[in-house]
């Protein structure tokens, strides 16, 4: 807009901003798998709540795995989500840019998750320990990922039982993905995607099914680790475990795999717009404040270590820092990025002293 001056005064000029600036994105929407025999979601489904949930299969059914675990997920904190048979996640989970969360819900999510959960990909995976007693043998399918967690022993409820022809009470075991991913949904919710989903208490009644102890719980902490939900005298039912199931300093931890998968999604998203630009100072310019910006806010919100900025992350761009000539010739723009990610305080060791025989 040009201004026309003709008095003394204060004009505004409004001007066409060249700046960019990166938006968070939901980092907790999970799909969850079912059966492919069941004739309620032939067709991938979004489900915004219990009630929709409800509207979808026509009753609650105490005895089918899918509608108790979509009970214990709204209960502990779920928002909207998505529901696919299994042999249909392969070809529905890319087309769904907000789904961030794979849930097996009881199921063998195995090759989905070997081929959706990777590098560039912004997915994680929640699945279940076996729903029998842990055996020192057992080993999960899913091999040694960073992009998924396992979490035993399933769950039980009063609530998620019928009475069988014999007049017994049998109880339907509910899959603790389930529960952990409406965790995961409240936790990011509340504090950040950076905070570890655990020391978290679930809630909807529902118990482990098996007890598990110091000793027994030390033996699966490492490998392919298995996050234990465990019960307690003092402070009840609660997600004790925040390990993927990759044992290496990098990828240990699900926080700090969920923090990346959620940054790279939202600088991947923002970062549309370069397409086609002229690849030159100006642009990377503007590349780099946008996303030096969106680290600088992560860092300020407690999602970043460091006593300074330099020390919470660092962007590079640029010609002779991240790219060479025949880079800008071939059209690539490379921009590194580096984070320091919290890491969760999982073993807290108290050194005491005590003086013996000194002066009174």
């Amino acid at each position: 807009m040009t201004v026309v001056t003709s008095y003394p005064g204060v004009y505004v000029e409004e001007i066409a901003s060249l700046s960019m600036s990166i938006s968070t994105n939901a980092t907790a929407i999970p799909v969850f798998a079912v059966k492919d025999t069941d004739q309620n979601f032939v067709i991938t489904q979004q489900v915004v709540s219990w009630l929709d949930f409800l509207s979808k299969v026509g009753a609650f059914d105490p005895t089918n795995t899918l509608h108790v675990s979509l009970k214990t997920y709204f209960e502990n904190g779920g928002g909207y989500c998505y529901v696919a048979q299994v042999q249909n996640l392969l070809r529905d989970v890319p087309k769904y840019d907000d789904i961030t969360l794979l849930v097996a819900a009881g199921e063998d999510i195995s090759a989905a998750v070997a081929t959706l959960c990777t590098v560039g990909s912004s997915l994680f995976a929640i699945v279940d320990g076996p729903s029998g007693e842990l055996q020192a043998s057992y080993v999960s399918p899913y091999g040694p990922t960073p992009f998924a967690a396992a979490y035993y022993p399933w769950l039980t409820a009063g609530w998620a039982s019928s009475v069988d022809t014999t007049g017994t009470t049998v109880y339907t075991d509910i899959p603790p993905s389930a529960a952990v991913a409406g965790a995961y949904c409240a936790v990011d919710n509340s504090r950040g995607v950076w905070k570890a989903p655990a020391n978290v208490a679930l809630f909807g009644s529902v118990t482990p099914k098996y007890k598990v102890s110091d000793f027994e719980q030390g033996q699966y902490n490492k490998g392919m680790a298995i996050n234990m939900i465990r019960q307690f005298t003092d402070s009840g039912v609660l997600i004790w475990g925040a390990r993927t199931l990759q044992d290496s300093d990098d990828w240990r931890y699900v926080p700090v795999r969920r923090l990346f998968n959620s940054a790279e999604k939202d600088i991947k998203k923002a970062m549309a717009f370069a397409v086609f630009e002229p690849n030159s100072q100006p642009t990377w310019e503007r590349v780099r404040s946008a996303v030096e910006n969106y680290l600088r806010k992560l860092w300020q919100q407690g999602g970043l270590m460091g006593n300074s900025e330099k020390e919470a992350f660092y962007v590079q761009i640029g010609k002779g820092v991240t790219m060479t000539d025949d880079d800008i010739k071939q059209g690539k723009m490379i921009i590194k990025i580096g984070m320091a990610a919290v890491r969760p305080a999982e073993f807290i060791i108290l050194s005491l002293s005590q003086d013996v025989g000194g002066d009174s």
